[in-house]
């Protein structure tokens, strides 16, 4: 009687779904377990890169974005033009014309030096020329005259094209230029554009934002508990979310300083007196080994699986 209530009981709903639930459990932990003997691995990534803010060079008026947002960019490419009429400084400018009018005076004057200097030159090969037909000199002293004759007209005709281009200097200067030019400093492509066409800007506010989708990485924030596990050239797996049914590769290229917290645009602080102790994140950069086909954007959302031991935990 007492095995038949046995049998009865263990086939009982109350006593072998609780029992399935605990076996569950174990089997889930376990591999939880043996999963984090061989990954380190995060959510909280993404795909980063260089964007250059590209600022305002001077005050005024911004009259033209020849490019917009999206549009391919070269390095050197006129990305804005600014109309500075009646926003000119003028006391930089009174300044800028009094040192291209010292730059000037001082460069006639080294002219008129190396004029005199020339002048003797010339007569001291002359001399040379007659002194060697009669033999009281030899063919490489008359060699050396040439030498420095040569030297002294080279010498004058640098300093007179330094002249030209210091009095275009100061015409320049003085005729107070009305527009300026923003330039792009790389290749890449316009990411935003941050001002308006007739928008005023300052020098040093940004204009617009320049992102090259060739220098790209991931950014993946590892719990500080995992960090001793992580090291430089670990293989990496990466998802992207845009690209499901694709895998990245990567390995990891540089672990930073400081966790994410540190560097942040508001760090927390203790200020009040209570302490809650949070788990840190440490950036680490990921080296993507190879895109292919697939374009990898700033921003997009990523997940990440590093390998700390070789093999597989299945």
């Amino acid at each position: 009687m007492t095995e038949v209530n046995g049998m009865r009981l263990l086939k009982s709903p109350k006593v072998w779904v609780p029992l399935l639930g605990l076996l569950i459990t174990l089997a889930i932990y376990a591999g939880y377990v043996r999963y984090n003997q061989f990954y380190v691995s995060t959510e909280d990534s993404a795909v980063d890169g260089n964007i250059v803010l590209i600022s305002a060079n001077a005050n005024g008026r911004v009259m033209e974005f020849p490019l917009n947002q999206g549009d391919p960019v070269f390095k050197g490419q006129e990305l804005a033009r600014i109309d500075t009429t009646g926003f000119q400084n003028l006391r930089m400018i009174n300044e800028t014309n009094q040192t291209a009018f010292k730059d000037l005076q001082d460069a006639i004057s080294t002219v008129a030096s190396l004029k005199v200097l020339l002048l003797n030159a010339e007569s001291q090969y002359r001399r040379g020329v007659r002194l060697r037909k009669g033999g009281f000199i030899t063919v490489q002293d008359l060699e050396n005259l040439k030498t420095t004759l040569d030297d002294d007209r080279s010498r004058l005709y640098q300093a007179k094209k330094v002249v030209l281009a210091d009095r275009m200097r100061l015409e320049i200067t003085e005729s107070h230029p009305l527009n300026y030019t923003v330039h792009s400093p790389i290749d890449g492509q316009v990411a935003e554009r941050i001002a308006q066409i007739g928008e005023v800007v300052s020098p040093g506010q940004p204009l617009l934002s320049v992102v090259n989708p060739r220098d790209i990485w991931v950014t993946a924030k590892v719990k500080e508990t995992r960090m001793t596990l992580v090291r430089v050239g670990q293989p990496v797996d990466i998802d992207v979310d845009t690209y499901p049914d694709h895998k990245f590769h990567g390995h990891v290229e540089r672990i930073l300083p400081v966790s994410a917290a540190a560097v942040s645009l508001l760090p927390p602080e203790n200020a009040s007196g209570t302490f809650v102790k949070v788990i840190q994140r440490i950036p680490v950069r990921i080296h993507v080994d190879d895109a292919g086909p697939y374009v990898l954007r700033p921003g997009m959302s990523t997940e990440i699986r590093i390998h700390i031991r070789k093999g597989s935990p299945w």
